[in-house]
């Protein structure tokens, strides 16, 4: 009597143990409501398997567990938590592949004890233990995961796949593994050999990726800190130039008393030195907005020294509705991009478009500028086959990225035009 209680109450545990893991596998949350909802749902497998059983007996029932309790389980993760269909089956394997914990560990206490009741009490133990375990320490890994692309799902769930097919290929509709066939017993290895190099060969590309996007973040806080020193410059430029101002009720009774003194050459020679003070705080409004207006300053200056014409419409108001650094960055690594662009072209035709205007909230940026060579794409983005290139496609996209923005590159004519939306 004790070991067919013992032996159902495993079955119960089991069951619950493989509903509520696939879920929390996945990233359902464990709160009251959710616990509630798979408990309703383990009640109704648990009443059809038990019908099953009635109907055709325990062993033909357990030989179609995966149709009952298995299948109902992926089409309700799919159906009612909206998880996709290769995510809800790798997770529901997933959870069978640690049914094999308790599996193992009662095998050997029947080995040793001989008695069935401990095999049973033993798996029920573990089970339990294993569930708290994994809730707590696993769980949120898993949900991390399995929420990534369905090329590395694939990956991840290979081994829980073919192990559930291998299993119930070999254990529970044959005893194929009992039958000391070598190519059935190795057959799980080769699989795990496979696994570790796909694993192996996705780790070592996410690898290479988490590398060139380090790369990226430094040249951007690279990018940033020396947008902030020429700001921080212009800063200084304004405030010379306010002392300047105030000043000059001062230089001119200076000139009138030289020029009243007949010392005409002293006066001319004194205005030189203010005309010399004032050359470095030269500077144009374009807008209301401090840093994209010193952005634009910036330049503009550098098209002037290189004989490049710089046409810009700017119509914003002091605050923009996105961090002022990172529109200073995509803006930065735009103008530098165009630069780069007119250095190869002749003097009459370097000339760079900027619009930047605000709607509905959001900010506009158009920009426009010649181009020698027209450009390759990938992916509607314009890449270079130079080392050391493109960085400064990849550093807007980025940005843009982030701030949720839209990106539109587009070569018509002659002429490069890129469009931003924030």
């Amino acid at each position: 009597m004790l070991v067919q209680i013992l032996s159902f109450t495993h079955h119960l545990t089991t069951m619950l143990f493989g509903i509520y893991i696939s879920a929390f596998f996945l990233g359902v949350r464990q709160n009251r409501r959710n616990i509630l909802t798979l408990f309703l749902l383990f009640s109704g497998v648990g009443i059809l398997y038990l019908a099953n059983i009635f109907l055709w007996g325990i062993t033909v029932t357990d030989r179609f567990y995966a149709l009952i309790v298995h299948l109902p389980l992926i089409i309700f993760l799919a159906a009612y938590y909206k998880y996709s269909v290769v995510s809800s089956c790798i997770s529901v394997f997933s959870a069978y592949l640690c049914c094999q914990l308790s599996n193992w560990i009662g095998l050997v206490v029947l080995m040793v004890t001989g008695e069935q009741w401990c095999y049973y009490a033993s798996r029920i133990l573990i089970t339990i233990t294993t569930f708290f375990l994994l809730c707590k320490f696993v769980c949120r890994t898993t949900e991390i995961i399995f929420a990534r692309g369905t090329r590395e799902l694939y990956i991840i769930g290979l081994l829980p796949t073919v192990y559930y097919i291998y299993d119930y290929s070999f254990t529970k509709i044959s005893s194929l593994l009992y039958s000391n066939n070598k190519i059935v017993v190795e057959f799980l290895g080769f699989v795990f050999c496979l696994t570790y190099f796909a694993f192996l060969l996705i780790y070592f590309r996410e690898y290479e990726k988490k590398q060139e996007i380090k790369q990226y973040n430094e040249l951007m806080k690279l990018q940033l800190l020396s947008i902030e020193k020429e700001v921080e410059q212009v800063k200084r430029s304004k405030e010379k130039l306010s002392i300047l101002r105030h000043d000059m009720r001062h230089h001119l009774n200076i000139i009138l008393t030289q020029l009243q003194n007949g010392s005409t050459k002293k006066a001319v020679d004194y205005i030189g030195e203010i005309g010399d003070s004032y050359d470095d705080t030269k500077m144009i409004t374009y807008c209301k907005n401090e840093m994209i207006n010193s952005v634009i300053s910036i330049y503009h200056t550098r098209f002037m020294e290189r004989n490049m014409a710089f046409h810009c419409d700017i119509s914003v108001g002091e605050r923009l509705p996105c961090p002022d650094t990172a529109i200073c960055a995509v803006l930065s690594n735009a103008l530098e991009n165009a630069m780069h662009a007119l250095e190869e072209l002749d003097a009459e035709k370097r000339l760079v478009k900027l619009t930047i205007s605000e709607k509905g909230n959001h900010l506009l940026i158009e920009l426009e500028n010649p181009a020698a060579r027209i450009p390759k794409f990938a992916d509607g983005i314009p890449v270079s086959g130079q080392k050391g290139h493109g960085i400064g496609i990849k550093s807007i996209v980025y940005y843009v990225e982030q701030l949720n923005g839209q990106y539109h590159f587009s070569f018509t004519g002659n002429a490069f035009l890129l469009r931003i939306i924030i």
